[in-house]
């Protein structure tokens, strides 16, 4: 138990701070020009915080878990990746496929987002656990 709970602290702390860096520096003008008026000047934080710790658990369990089992970081890069790819998948092809003028680009450049992200998070979660585990 002590192994996951050390994962679930470096992959929360990881994919908070790789995600924060995207979404604040890196990618903020794009979500901006893509979203127009949908975009909320201030995120709701309570709801983000919600998505963080909740997703956090799931790659955990879904990604990192398996991959500590086996011994490979590759096992919890690749589910990881999956994860991800699930996860934002449904978010934005649900998105795309019901909401008027929902952005294809930001579709696809979230999906990869979200499989890159999860699997770089997942990564961070195994490296943890197996340093301090």
């Amino acid at each position: 138990m002590k192994t996951l709970g050390i994962a679930y602290a470096g992959t929360l702390i990881s994919f908070l701070l790789i995600d924060a860096i995207w979404l604040g520096v890196l990618a903020k003008n794009f979500y901006r020009d893509q979203l127009g008026d949908m975009m909320l000047s201030t995120p709701n934080f309570a709801v983000a915080a919600v998505f963080y710790l909740f997703f956090a658990i799931a790659i955990v369990l879904l990604a990192v878990r398996p991959g500590l089992e086996a011994g490979s970081l590759w096992t919890t890069v690749g589910h990881g990746a999956i994860l991800g790819l699930a996860a934002y998948g449904t978010y934005d092809m649900t998105n795309l496929s019901t909401l008027k003028n929902w952005p294809a680009p930001l579709t696809i450049v979230d999906l990869v987002w979200g499989t890159v992200l999860t699997a770089a998070g997942s990564a961070c979660g195994y490296a943890a656990a197996r340093q301090f585990g």
